[in-house]
């Protein structure tokens, strides 16, 4: 008998030398024994969890996404825990293809489409996009997130999306407001792409609309590089 127990033990006191491990932040030096552990019972909840945690301490963001998919199966987290680590190994993963446009892109095909219209998820790819000169892309992104969950933030970034021309997105966004009449977000959207089209008298109405909902700094400065743009710096300071 004792002969027998004695691999439980070793695998006990292995755990608690992983636990202790984790909790003084040496994670690296965890995973090293609990990669010995996990081969040999990789169905542990308790080595799992104590795995998630050093993954995710040392931004292993592939990692994370197999060990997380582990625990789901095994009934050892709740969705909406799993859902938000998921939410930040992709986050971690496209901050990572932040200054290639085709990893980018090649990253956001194989996410599974409900982390896709995520509006954290949508924003951060839509921002990598922009600031790579890929407003298409980050267009159709907004775009999609946006049919299927309406998000303030993201309809912001949509007014900073307008390609040369910016009429396509004008009648997109001027169906939206029929459901979203008096949302501010979104008619100092539609402001900023109406200024871009050169629209701009009607750029005027749809920011002096937006600032009587919700005078924000970002309203008024829009409003002031409008007044500028027409000859009227005095109304601009």
């Amino acid at each position: 008998q004792a002969k027998g127990a004695a691999p439980d033990v070793d695998q006990a006191r292995l755990t608690t030398l992983a636990d202790l491990l984790v909790s003084q932040g040496r994670h690296e030096e965890a995973l090293a024994v609990l990669k010995d552990l996990s081969a040999r019972d990789s169905r542990n909840l308790r080595l799992l969890r104590l795995k998630l945690q050093a993954e995710q301490a040392l931004r292993n963001w592939d990692e994370v996404l197999t060990t997380v998919a582990a625990l789901v199966k095994l009934g050892g987290i709740g969705p909406a825990e799993a859902a938000a680590v998921r939410r930040a190994a992709h986050l971690g993963n496209l901050n990572r293809k932040a200054q290639d446009a085709g990893a980018l892109a090649a990253y956001w095909k194989q996410l599974p489409a409900e982390m896709r219209t995520e509006p954290a998820v949508a924003a951060t790819a839509a921002r990598f996009h922009l600031a790579l000169g890929g407003n298409a892309e980050a267009q159709a992104i907004i775009e999609q997130a946006l049919e299927r969950e309406w998000n303030a933030a993201l309809v912001a970034l949509y007014g900073e999306a307008a390609g040369a021309d910016a009429l396509p997105q004008i009648e997109r966004a001027e169906r939206w407001l029929r459901d979203h009449a008096r949302d501010p977000a979104l008619l100092l959207a539609l402001g900023k792409l109406c200024m871009r089209q050169g629209l701009w008298g009607k750029a005027q109405s749809y920011i002096e609309a937006s600032l009587a909902l919700e005078p924000t700094h970002d309203g008024h400065m829009t409003l002031a590089a409008l007044m500028e743009k027409i000859g009227k710096p005095q109304e601009a300071e």
